[in-house]
């Protein structure tokens, strides 16, 4: 659908979509202006939607662009785990996410916020990019490493998924934010994720009740 535009020198295809993601980040996709995009990019209009036929087409490949390269990060990170213990997995999923997301911070934002509020007539658009997410990523690191026959019988393993990361996603949902509004340091933070991450972990593996 895009072959005009995949068959640009690397460079120059990075470079505009460098560009496009600053300025959706930054304004959203309402208010960012493609006469903004063409101007830093060094290119027209008219190329532009050559590229992508609208603004909604280039909106959505950006958001999907920023999703994969995270997401493929994220994935080539984790082969250095080596623990098969669920937990100790989980705990470094999400140490691993958090250091990706603080690297490609502006894509973390713009897919966080396209996902969570996406642009009126994309909500479908948007739905399937973050099943594609749960698809292609969740079951790869997660599910296989629990093992049925230690869980309480109404516990399953998807409820157990769902419950751990549920809760340390929200952990780290609220460091990224504290880095963007600038009231914690890097490594404020990361020195402090860890034990909140083992305070959690230990509460849902153990329970809170004596």
């Amino acid at each position: 659908m895009y072959t005009n535009f995949e068959r640009l020198p690397d460079e120059k295809k990075e470079r505009i979509l460098s560009i496009c993601i600053e300025e959706f980040a930054e304004s959203g996709f309402d208010k960012t202006s493609t006469d903004t995009i063409t101007t830093r990019a060094g290119i027209s209009k008219g190329i532009l939607y050559h590229y992508f036929k609208n603004k909604k087409n280039l909106y959505i490949y950006v958001v999907d662009h920023s999703r994969k390269l995270i997401g493929d990060r994220i994935m080539n990170d984790l082969q250095s785990v080596k623990t098969e213990d669920f937990f100790d997995r989980v705990k470094e999923v999400i140490l691993i996410k958090q250091r990706v997301q603080f690297e490609y911070l502006t894509e973390t934002q713009l897919v966080t916020h396209a996902l969570l509020h996406p642009p009126s007539g994309m909500e479908d658009e948007m739905k399937e990019m973050l099943q594609k997410n749960v698809d292609h990523y969740s079951e790869q690191y997660l599910e296989k490493l629990i093992d049925r026959s230690l869980l309480q019988e109404n516990a399953s393993p998807e409820k157990v998924i769902n419950l751990t990361m549920t809760t340390l996603e929200q952990i780290a949902q609220k460091n990224l934010q504290a880095y963007q509004e600038k009231s914690m340091s890097f490594s404020e933070i990361l020195e402090k994720v860890e034990p909140e991450l083992d305070e959690y972990i230990d509460i849902i593996k153990y329970g809170a009740l004596k």
